[in-house]
């Protein structure tokens, strides 16, 4: 009877899937298993682990395997690539990545057909770039083992004509911060009350070290992996990029729901995904797994690996497992699901793909060609011809440059001036005749990567009509209460904006024609290794760039002392702008120029004497009552209570490795105690606060809080400033508006600003919540002006403009003898706004002391 029940049960039980089913295998070769003493799936398998498999597969697999190192996570784990194909091709392979090179890199009117049609396809599959999806850093290693091992015909035809390049795991440190957690307490049971959801959220794997999602780092290439795995990515220039992830209810494979973006050529798309789709939809068919497809994930925002690699010429997807990060779980119908399912889905769906790629190389070859002509010929940007870029900074332009280049888009400094006649100003309806100077930065769309430089930089939104009218009428029927639409839920993924020419603040305009221009590499050589004559008044330095107040701080804390004149100054021997630095003898000890002169010459800063300190004109000078003087900076960084650090990271990223200013992170318990030698505090969204007690006590005595990204617990009677709310339905998406900055602010110091009025400024916004502006105190306002158009870039809902108008987004606030600077949304959301930057650091650096 036993027997009965066990072989019934075993009849109703799907079989268990096996990643050995393309054999027969080469027996020299290890299976993973073999080395690691475990099956896959059965536990989660860490870092060093992993890298002992791939790399004795390769090791013992050398005419098929290739590892490639390719850099270091930010915790110092390697990271690498796995070329895998025929021995044939193996042997070829550095002429095969010549060959994509000259692919990916044509000249106009060049034919290259044969070329591509003898060239065999690169197939990228990349494994793990969020850690706590684990389900793929296993497959990974079935899949290598495979490609590597197989005899089969299957495999073999495959590699024939593919070169497979597996990145087995993408953020290995994100997974070994959660594996780790996870491996040391009790795990395994599927209850949904089990210990193993139980991992604090700090430990969570999702992010990397600084705990950025890098799946949305494609616009500001901002952390170490993103920036060599792109490094990577152009000196192969694959045709297909897979990124598996997880962890959804049921697997999800393109082709993708609207919207997409229009820089991708939408029917290329279309076509290849439904390609890849239906390949990776038959091979699940057979294994009797369900699945979805045109839903949840959008393709609009270049911020997606997916989309990022499709703008560059690959066909770009994602792929999301159900199984994985825990080991077991129970479906919403009480079936159970695995990690090893979640791995199992993942090693088919990567095979099917790199199937497909094989059997549809010659048009997959030739769809790539065309796509890299057109960009060459400037073809796919239709009237959207040229950038150009001025700034009264070339720093800020060299930065910009370098960005480009870091995702291969060129761009070049005019080495004269010229005039277009078909300009359009980026922060103007104006549209006709400018001139340019000598200097400006251009970047034509006349090249291999104009796609992606178009989606980069225009500034405006093309989304689908049948896409808009969809959010539209799901907008009616909520505001109404009536009817039905034809959507559920908006079909926004993420953010709808992000303009690097916005995002950086820079005056911009585009045009509808490139004229050939001298180019020049480098712009404005820095002057300031001329160091000035000796003064005994002083020196000073106008603050143009961020570089300048990040050098004030670090003579600040090299003991120098530093004043800020609040006033344009108009003293015998010229004029001193509002906002620049002052370095006077009197305040300084004797010999202080010796340090501040070889400190100036290490960082490249332009000093200017001072030869006296007697006001020309007007009662302003060095000596008046209205200078700053600034303190030394101490900050402190609220970095919550052992919770998840995501919306502090980008801080944290931003004071390491961008300003290198020495900070010390607070926990939220940490505000309890004595405060007393911090400058300034600051509050990222999510590290939690409260303007009762010490904290409070703090400020009111004379310290700076910094609050970011809508801290809704400075806000409100009682708190820090009293803003009344404004609110706009629905959400917004995530858009750039127009904004004003006052120039007279602290706040504002190192912003060109006009003659009069305020400066002209962009900010990100999003969700519903808003502030009006108050009388007095707002810094940075959503324009007003009824006749000006407030939407830069992205979506704005009917309403959004009229609800924004007039809205706080930075203010300053005096409690008691200190500070609150509030800012309502977030300056530095995934490092991406580097127009911002300034107001953080002027917040922190001259805020204590203004």
């Amino acid at each position: 009877m036993l027997t009965s029940l066990l072989l019934g049960c075993s009849l109703l039980a799907p079989p268990k899937f096996s990643f050995y089913e393309s054999g027969p295998y080469d027996a020299s070769v290890p299976r993973p298993e073999k080395i690691l003493g475990y099956e896959l799936g059965e536990k989660h398998t860490v870092y060093r682990d992993q890298e002992r498999v791939v790399l004795g597969i390769a090791e013992a697999a050398k005419a098929k395997v290739v590892p490639m190192e390719y850099g270091k996570s930010a915790e110092g784990r390697t990271l690498r690539l796995f070329a895998i194909s025929s021995a044939e091709n193996i042997k070829n392979l550095e002429q095969i990545r010549k060959d994509h090179a000259t692919l990916a890199n044509p000249t106009a009117g060049q034919d290259l057909s044969a070329l591509a049609r003898r060239t065999p396809a690169i197939v990228w599959i990349n494994e793990c770039i969020h850690g706590d999806e684990t389900a793929s850093f296993e497959s990974g290693m079935a899949l290598l083992y495979n490609l590597a091992a197989s005899r089969g015909t299957r495999i073999a035809d495959m590699l024939q004509d593919v070169v497979v390049l597996l990145n087995p795991v993408y953020n290995p440190d994100g997974h070994e911060r959660y594996v780790v957690a996870y491996n040391s307490i009790p795990n395994g049971s599927p209850e949904a009350g089990s210990y193993d959801n139980s991992i604090p959220s700090a430990f969570f794997g999702r992010a990397n070290h600084y705990r950025f999602d890098m799946n949305r780092d494609r616009i500001a290439m901002s952390q170490a992996e993103t920036r060599q795995e792109v490094a990577m990515y152009l000196r192969w220039n694959p045709q297909v990029y897979v990124d598996q992830h997880g962890q959804v209810e049921n697997y999800f494979m393109p082709p993708t729901q609207q919207s997409l973006n229009v820089n991708v050529d939408r029917e290329r798309y279309k076509k290849w995904t439904e390609v890849f789709g239906r390949a990776t939809g038959k091979a699940f068919d057979d294994k009797g797994w369900s699945y979805y497809i045109r839903d949840q994930f959008d393709f609009y925002n270049a911020c997606y690996l997916d989309t990022h690699s499709t703008l560059m010429g690959a066909i770009g997807m994602t792929q999301e497992t159900d199984g994985g990060r825990n080991l077991n779980r129970y479906r919403q119908d009480e079936t159970l699901l695995t990690m090893r399912d979640g791995a199992a889905k993942h090693f088919t769906a990567a095979l099917a793909v790199i199937e497909a790629a094989a059997k549809s190389k010659a048009a997959l070859m030739e769809s790539y060609l065309s796509y890299k002509t057109a960009a060459v010929t400037g073809k796919h940007a239709g009237k959207f011809q040229r950038v150009v870029l001025t700034s009264e900074d070339p720093r800020e332009l060299r930065r910009f440059q370098e960005h480009l280049a870091r995702t291969g888009i060129q761009s070049y400094f005019a080495a004269k001036d010229w005039d277009q006649a078909d300009t359009h100003d980026y922060w103007s309806d104006k549209v006709g005749k400018q001139e340019f100077p000598k200097g400006a930065l251009i970047v034509d769309m006349a090249q291999p990567m104009g796609q992606l430089a178009k989606a980069w930089l225009e500034p405006g939104s093309d989304f689908e009509p049948d896409f808009v009218a969809r959010q539209k009428e799901k907008a009616k029927v909520d505001k109404e209460g009536k009817g039905d639409a034809e959507i559920d839920s908006y079909e926004f993924y993420d953010s709808t904006a992000w303009c690097h020419v916005y995002g950086y603040n820079l005056r911009g305009w585009w045009c509808e024609s490139a004229p050939e221009v001298p180019s020049m590499l480098i712009a404005g050589e820095p002057s300031s290794r001329s160091l000035p004559s000796k003064s005994p008044v002083g020196y000073y330095m106008r603050y143009t760039d961020q570089e300048d107040i990040l050098f004030v701080a670090r003579a600040l804390q090299a003991g120098l002392k530093v004043q800020m004149n609040q006033h344009p100054l108009k003293l015998i021997g010229g004029n001193i702008p509002r906002g620049s630095f002052m370095f006077l003898a009197q305040r300084n000890e004797d010999g202080f120029e010796k340090k501040l002169f070889e400190m100036a010459s290490q960082a490249a800063i332009t000093l200017e004497p001072l030869t006296s300190g007697y006001p020309e004109e007007g009662r302003y000078g060095p000596g008046s009552e209205g200078i700053i003087h600034l303190r030394k900076p101490t900050i402190g960084i609220v970095m919550g209570n052992t919770g998840n650090l995501a919306d502090v990271g980008p801080m944290w990223y931003l004071m390491e490795k961008v300003f290198k200013l020495p900070f010390t992170p607070l926990s939220s318990q940490g505000l309890n105690g004595s405060l007393d030698r911090y400058t300034c505090i600051v509050v990222p969204g999510g590290g939690g606060a409260s303007t009762s007690g010490k904290l409070g006590e703090w400020v009111r005595a004379g310290g700076c809080v910094v609050a970011l990204d809508n801290p809704s617990w400075a806000i409100g009677s009682g708190a820090f400033v009293s803003l009344e709310s404004a609110s706009g339905e629905p959400d917004l998406p995530g858009a750039i508006f127009r904004a004003e900055l006052n120039p007279k602010s602290f706040l504002g110091f190192g912003y060109p600003a006009p003659e009069k009025g305020p400066i002209p400024f962009a900010v990100p916004i999003d969700g519903s919540s808003f502030y009006k502006s108050p009388k007095s105190g707002s810094v940075i306002q959503i324009a007003d002006d009824s006749k000006t158009k407030k939407l830069l870039s992205g979506w704005s809902w009917d309403d959004t403009e009229k609800s924004v108008a007039g809205t706080a987004w930075l203010h300053d606030a005096p409690v008691g003898r200190g500070r609150a600077v509030i800012f309502t949304h977030n300056p530095t959301e995934r490092a991406q706004w580097p127009g911002l930057f300034k107001l953080l650091l002027n917040a922190m650096i001259i805020g204590p002391s203004a």
